[in-house]
């Protein structure tokens, strides 16, 4: 999946040190040419900045 594509609500799940963990996107915004999104998990809230990919 794209970064550009995510929508509010998308579940994620992503392999971490043979863990499997659950993000849910909270928001999502973009910000000139890049995303900041804000993701709930087990651990937490945390927002992260990407550039899309082409």
């Amino acid at each position: 999946m794209k970064i550009q594509e995510l929508k509010q609500g998308d579940q994620i799940t992503q392999h971490i040190d043979d863990l499997i963990v659950s993000f849910k996107v909270l928001s999502i915004e973009q910000i000139g040419r890049r995303f900041q999104v804000t993701f709930s998990s087990a651990s937490g809230i945390a927002t992260a900045s990407y550039s899309p990919t082409r």
